[in-house]
């Protein structure tokens, strides 16, 4: 098959995903946290309201669609500027801040990794193909921020881009292995400014809805286990639910225990890997194995992809990532044409985080072995 026609199709998959994706936005953006965020400025506790059985799900109600607010309590103290427009005004700005960020994330990374013009280009639309870059944008959801604050600190040192990551905390499912990274390095002093936003907005939080600080700090949790959005998803040590199913509350604090002690001793095996981008990888695969989490979250895998992308021809490793990857990306999304659930199918679900393991196993093999490798010539 020709090469030029290949990278035809590429792009035109891109538009068509992203005009899909756009599409979706303007008609449900269904978990944009607007009303808790509109909730949270009318000093009304909304993790409270939820808790309390508070109508939610129609538009006419206080949290609309999917909006659950499961979150810290940072994100509604910085959503402040979308609550003075409407809905509709609001999900077209999110819409359009979203796009951008589809577009300047494959553009920055490919950069950063020096691959070539064409790379860059054809990687731009390899992720606006990509099934979960769509469903981020349909669904309104904030996982480009959150991809982008866990990998400042990887990319800049400065205490600014340090404070800026801790962005990420407040989506747990996922900011939690940066604040472990941080413990792991023993870099106290990044772990106390990348809390500041999770801390401050906490504090602001709860001042603006009159909660106490206590109570409020693990609402967000609570709601969480309370509307079973991820907390049910197969992820590292939730097989355990299938042998303790009389027992719920308690085998998932053991579950949680278990990927926070695994997380970090994976954390530990690649903290002190040179390079950048392969630590980065390793990074979100640590992620994807060990907490729930739904489509629109796979794009963690995409710095695992550019670092791929290069001369991937003369490597079986990267082959075989790309594959895994192209499989996750746009092969799940084929299993859903023939109405399989891939958010919640068993199977499906099981099948991805085994190959998730497997891409963390192989390339984390490889890395050693190069490195040994080379370490013998030199010695």
């Amino acid at each position: 098959m020709n090469n030029n026609f290949i990278k035809i199709l590429i792009i035109i998959a891109g538009l068509v995903s992203l005009s899909k994706g756009i599409l979706n936005a303007l008609d449900f953006s269904h978990d944009f946290q607007y009303s808790p965020a509109v909730m949270a400025w009318q000093n009304t506790n909304h993790y409270d309201y939820i808790l309390n059985g508070g109508q939610r799900g129609n538009l006419q109600d206080p949290i609309m669609l999917s909006q659950n607010g499961e979150y810290g309590h940072g994100l509604f103290i910085l959503m402040y500027p979308f609550t003075l427009l409407d809905w509709s005004a609001a999900k077209k700005f999110w819409l359009a801040i979203n796009v951008l960020l589809s577009i300047a994330i494959p553009f920055y990374l490919s950069k950063k990794k020096g691959l070539s013009k064409e790379l860059i280009f054809l990687s731009i639309f390899l992720f606006l193909a990509s099934t979960p870059a769509r469903n981020v944008i349909g669904n309104g959801q904030l996982s480009f921020l959150i991809l982008i604050a866990l990998l400042l600190p990887f990319f800049y040192k400065g205490k600014v881009a340090i404070v800026l990551s801790g962005f990420s905390y407040l989506k747990y499912n996922t900011g939690y292995l940066l604040f472990l990274y941080f413990f792991a390095k023993k870099n106290y002093k990044k772990i106390i400014y990348s809390s500041l936003i999770f801390t401050l907005g906490w504090i602001i939080y709860s001042y603006i809805t009159n909660t106490n600080l206590i109570e409020s700090l693990y609402q967000p949790l609570k709601v969480t286990f309370y509307i079973k959005t991820t907390s049910e998803l197969i992820y590292g040590f939730s097989f355990l639910n299938f042998f303790f199913t009389n027992n719920y509350q308690s085998i998932n604090i053991i579950i949680i225990a278990l990927s926070i002690i695994f997380s970090l001793i994976f954390v530990n095996m690649i903290k002190n890997i040179d390079d950048v981008f392969l630590k980065i990888s390793l990074f979100c695969l640590i992620i994807l194995i060990f907490s729930p989490h739904r489509m629109y979250d796979y794009i963690l895998l995409f710095p695992l992809m550019i670092n791929s992308l290069e001369n991937f021809k003369i490597s079986k490793i990267k082959i075989i990532n790309l594959f895994l990857i192209f499989y996750i990306f746009y092969g799940l999304r084929l299993i859903k044409v023939f109405g399989a659930d891939i958010d919640n199918d068993l199977i499906i679900n099981s099948t991805n985080i085994l190959v998730f393991f497997l891409l963390f196993i192989i390339n984390y093999l490889a890395y050693n072995f190069q490195k040994n490798k080379i370490k013998k010539i030199y010695d």
